[in-house]
């Protein structure tokens, strides 16, 4: 969560500081852990379920904060836990099969910017970030992993941004 919420995504990538920009900052960044957690078996396993129990308490709390009546708070938890499922599948299929990034950060943008075209220079860098992420979280230590202890890369400022 407190990657998610680090300024600098907002300032040096464009990311929205709004509720949708801040959700999705959560969702990537609980997509790229459960990604790798998947690499740890069972404890990965058991790991990501209660990351994403810890989740779904988050967005129950940021639901009824928002005003959201106690009817419709379920429904709004199960449709942010099936976008870290889909997002999760999609950012996996977009570095899996894309060797410049254009089509990570064209999920990206259609996601985070609601636009899959405006945003495109702005979801490249990022993709770049992304992609980072990604390594930097493959070469943690799956024990610690498995045990909550997560690290990712900083942050750094885009060039002629």
């Amino acid at each position: 969560m407190a990657q998610a919420r680090s300024e600098p995504l907002y300032r040096e990538f464009g990311v929205p500081d709004t509720v949708h920009g801040r959700f999705e900052m959560i969702v990537l960044h609980v997509a790229l852990v459960l990604s790798r957690l998947e690499l740890e078996g069972d404890a990965g396993q058991e790991t990501g379920r209660a990351m994403l129990e810890a989740f779904v308490a988050d967005m129950d709390d940021a639901c009824r904060r928002l005003g959201i009546g106690d009817m419709g708070v379920p429904r709004h938890v199960k449709k942010a836990t099936a976008a870290v499922l889909e997002r999760g599948n999609a950012y996996r299929a977009a570095i899996a099969g894309d060797a410049e990034g254009s089509a990570l950060a064209s999920v990206l943008a259609a996601e985070i910017w609601r636009d899959p075209v405006a945003a495109t220079t702005t979801a490249s860098a990022l993709a770049d970030y992304v992609r980072r992420a990604v390594a930097h979280l493959e070469v943690q230590d799956g024990t610690a992993l498995v045990g909550g202890t997560v690290s990712f890369p900083e942050i750094l400022a885009r060039e002629g941004a």
